[in-house]
């Protein structure tokens, strides 16, 4: 939008008439909120802003449902926690005890593993956090590249191809979504929100184990099939459809193609404890 300034000049000086001064101020007002809006979307491409509202450590995820905060990480057990590795679920159980021991989501450290579902539950809930549900736990992993073969260490860890198994989180540079949040395929499962019972999750039959062929509104296989479909990248869907079991999503170390953004595994009980299952957290 164009304007044109009528300048008089008195006394050698150039003045402003009230019509051209609010003009001017509203110009600068107008670049003033294009500068914070173009802030906003760089920060939920990945980039952190004083405008997003995320605590140190989390990334803003643009929802439809509404925005909300990520860790940036796979959490780790932070400082304050006896065993910043624990090494099985009794060591889990002595960091949840302590007062000082929270989740951490920094770059260069172990994930936090050998901790169930209701235990990654409680240890978000210590930061003043939740888990994320499975629809925003995807919404913060698409745009994360998803090879299918010819990983490297820069690249997601899903087939040994980092120094360890699993690694430091953000060790593979590549290993990014669009939102900015590391980790989100492959390295370790992650934990999310809600347990499927025989086989139902929100009263809906699941498919059974396949390569994943279709979603549903809230992010959960709706279809598999025996083939690999090229649209959900090959990632593959983990089932056991009798009991309790909890959900985590992503892969691990070891899953090559199948794992992934669209990756489910629905095996275990959400009391189950292991090395290749993690978490993160929501705000």
């Amino acid at each position: 939008m164009g304007f044109t300034l009528n300048l008089r000049k008195k006394s050698g000086r150039i003045s402003f008439g009230r019509k051209e001064l609010i003009v001017i101020i509203s110009s600068i007002i107008l670049t003033t909120v294009g500068i914070k809006a173009t802030d906003t979307l760089m920060n939920s491409r990945g980039g952190q802003t004083a405008d997003s509202g995320c605590p140190d450590g989390m990334t803003e995820i643009l929802s439809s449902d509404g925005n909300f905060c990520i860790d940036v990480y796979e959490v780790s057990a932070g400082q304050g926690c006896p065993y910043t590795d624990p090494n099985n679920q009794a060591e889990t159980r002595e960091n949840l005890n302590i007062g000082a021991c929270q989740p951490a989501s920094i770059k260069g450290v172990m994930p936090w593993r050998n901790i169930s579902q209701n235990q990654a539950a409680s240890a978000c809930a210590k930061a003043g956090k939740r888990l994320p549900t499975g629809k925003e736990w995807q919404a913060a992993a698409l745009g994360t590249p998803d090879k299918s073969a010819d990983w490297s260490a820069e690249d997601c860890q899903v087939a040994k191809n980092w120094v360890s198994q699993p690694g430091a989180s953000g060790s593979g540079e590549r290993c990014k979504s669009s939102a900015g949040a590391y980790d989100m395929v492959g390295n370790v499962w992650e934990w999310v929100q809600g347990s499927v019972y025989n086989g139902e999750f929100d009263s809906k039959a699941l498919p059974k184990q396949g390569y994943i062929s279709g979603l549903d509104e809230v992010a959960m296989p709706i279809s598999t099939a025996e083939t690999p479909d090229e649209n959900y990248f090959e990632d593959y869907l983990w089932i056991k459809t009798s009991g309790t079991r909890g959900i985590a999503r992503g892969g691990y170390w070891d899953n090559d193609s199948e794992a992934g953004a669209y990756s489910a595994y629905i095996v275990n009980e959400p009391s189950f404890a292991g090395i290749g299952i993690g978490f993160r957290c929501v705000k």
